[in-house]
């Protein structure tokens, strides 16, 4: 069935979702995948990018096997079914099959592998992990190091080895082997699966903070598969290429879930994905040779992606770009319906509501800047919030507000209720942190974040951990950390301090200081700005908007650069706007000139803030 309008997507609801959607769990989204495209591919890993490089394919009745297996090892080893069941892997087979045996046995719980092994450590203990499934380095070089620290910190962990071709060591279980002795036609001690049993702990709130543990249910996860693809209305046999990793929602449920559901062939482009450079620059050859329909990718890799060379390769197969993660730039959006002839469909979601919670209509009017329409059974409004969480009221079509989502596939809560306090609102409403605004025909508009995460590149960053790092700076009285806009990665942390009296510190050395404090890469800040007072709100707090309004400025700024030396005359101002949220003003000291009007768009369109030229 083809969506087009919001009118659609309430037809579809005149049936109830217990009736739209056949099964309420994963054990029977998968048996019936299994029955339907038993013959079909589901998934297709490449150990490479090149045509000589190994493929591997598992068909969708060996997938359900593998799945099976993988529950009765579990429970055979004493896994019982609240139990949870840590999962450290890259991107191959055996993830897939470990996380979603891990769902019908007991409780899956996904991990970063990128983390350090104290944060992952840290995020099993608030788990409760009784097992961990983890890659040995022949797959992946980095992770069975951090096993061995997480060993010793967590006595009494049963561990399972994936990959390796020694004798694994003394207390871990050979997975691949454990695995293939057990039955794959039946579950020996089957768990009862209701709609609302537990079947997966995400963290999530920023990855380098404190762990948040999201619960994923059963009957969410295949309303998700469902509701996922929907927009797209692809028959089976069509092929998904899923760069993203199987840790976040965009890459282990509408990346392969939905498609295993709908009866795709979801290609794994080798374990590492968009990670892997080569990946990128193959890409429209891994297209070609896979005869892939479907691209998925967040924005800083679609960006990389179209600037590798086309011409030459096959792209007839290829029928739609989805995105999602961050906000994709407008201009990029044009530049890849105009270049390479397919729809992009832009989403947004957040792990709490199972991956998409709306989506632009593949079949219907797309429009660029928005993220689209509700999927089907989630509800979404855009309101008034108060402080403490009380929901005012609805805003005006057009006006910003906390955007607000309820429905089934909103997850039940945080594991530890104290992270429900702000989040999960009265009647059902989870506030997600997100700022945007609603439009008459039921598109939604981010317009910024209510919550200081960080995105960089689709990748939380919790500013915290940034603040506390510079705060242990004997010169630094106070720290707030901000996103700064950047045409690549949408957002880069940057950092503001104020110090001590009579202190003094270069931003170099608090850069420095900070790459010794900070356990991940990704949070180090880029640019550590000094400032003689924070600014602060009437009650003395870090006044925080008006910090992303320098950074914005900053970043728009530099960007500038090349316009002025051509001698353009151009000044630009960031400002607050009550229909896009932020808004950067170009002032051109002359009469109108398109070619610097051509010239604004190439160097702020990348900018996920909107951009306008005035000429003075």
């Amino acid at each position: 069935m083809k969506i087009c309008t919001q009118a659609d997507i309430a037809a579809l609801e005149s049936t109830p979702v217990i009736e739209r959607i056949r099964h309420g769990n994963m054990l029977g989204l998968l048996q019936q995948a299994a029955a339907d495209h038993a013959d079909r591919i589901a998934i297709r890993f490449l150990s490479g990018t090149a045509p000589a490089d190994a493929v591997r394919n598992v068909r969708f009745d060996e997938l359900l096997k593998r799945v099976m297996q993988t529950a009765n090892l579990l429970r055979s080893e004493g896994i019982g079914p609240d139990d949870t069941v840590t999962i450290l892997m890259p991107s191959v087979p055996e993830t897939f099959f470990a996380l979603w045996g891990a769902e019908i046995a007991a409780v899956a719980n996904p991990v970063n592998y990128f983390l350090n092994a104290s944060q992952i450590t840290g995020i099993m203990k608030e788990a409760g992990a009784r097992a961990l499934i983890a890659a040995d380095s022949s797959l992946f070089a980095d992770i069975w190091p951090k096993v061995e620290a997480i060993r010793a910190a967590l006595p009494g962990l049963k561990v399972f080895r994936v990959g390796g071709k020694d004798h694994p060591p003394e207390g871990v279980v050979d997975f691949e082997a454990a695995v293939a002795a057990q039955p794959g036609d039946r579950l020996l001690a089957p768990k009862m699966l209701e709609r609302d049993t537990v079947a997966a702990l995400f963290h999530t709130g920023g990855t380098t903070g404190l762990p948040k543990l999201a619960r994923h249910t059963h009957g969410a996860l295949t309303l998700a598969a469902w509701s996922n693809a929907l927009m797209f209305d692809l028959p089976p046999g069509s092929a998904l290429l899923n760069p993203l990793p199987q840790f976040h929602v965009g890459g282990s449920i509408f990346g392969a879930l939905s498609g295993v559901a709908a009866g795709w062939t979801v290609v794994i482009p080798t374990p590492l994905g968009a990670r892997n450079p080569n990946v990128v620059r193959d890409w429209w050859s891994i297209v070609e040779r896979n005869k892939v329909t479907i691209c998925g990718a967040v924005p800083t890799s679609l960006a990389a992606i179209m600037n590798v060379p086309r011409d030459g390769h096959d792209l007839s197969s290829l029928k739609v770009f989805v995105s999602g993660g961050s906000t994709v730039p407008v201009e990029l959006i044009r530049r890849i319906e105009t270049e390479v002839g397919v729809p992009v469909v832009e989403g947004y979601g957040m792990t709490e509501v199972h991956c998409y919670s709306t989506m632009n209509p593949m079949h219907g009017e797309r429009r660029p800047g928005s993220v689209g329409l509700r999927l089907p059974y989630t509800e979404v409004r855009i309101a008034d919030v108060a402080g403490d969480g009380t929901i005012r009221g609805d805003c005006a079509l057009g006006t910003i507000g906390h955007v607000l989502m309820r429905g089934p596939q909103v997850t039940p809560g945080y594991l530890d209720p104290r992270h429900n306090e702000g989040a999960m609102l009265a009647d059902g409403w989870l506030d997600s942190g997100d700022l945007g605004r609603l439009d008459a025909d039921g598109y939604v508009w981010l317009t910024g974040r209510s919550k200081d995460l960080i995105i960089r590149g689709g990748h939380n960053i919790d500013p915290i951990v940034i603040e506390e790092a510079l705060v242990r700076h004997p010169a630094v009285e106070t720290a707030a950390a901000v996103g700064l806009p950047d045409t690549y990665a949408g957002e880069l942390p940057m950092a503001y301090v104020q110090l001590k009296p009579n202190a003094t510190a270069t931003a170099e050395e608090l850069r420095e200081f900070c790459r010794q404090e900070i356990p991940e890469r990704a949070a180090v800040p880029v640019q550590v700005v000094r400032i003689p007072t924070m600014p602060l709100t009437g009650v003395g707090k870090i006044f925080k908007p008006a910090l992303r309004l320098d950074a914005a400025q900053r970043a728009f700024d530099a960007a500038l650069m090349p316009l002025r030396a051509d001698e353009v005359m151009a000044d630009v101002t960031v400002a607050n706007d009550p229909t896009h949220g932020t808004l950067a003003t170009v002032r051109v000291h002359g009469p109108s000139n398109d070619s610097i009007v051509r010239r604004c768009t190439e160097l702020l369109g990348g900018f996920q803030i909107r951009h306008a030229v005035r000429f003075e």
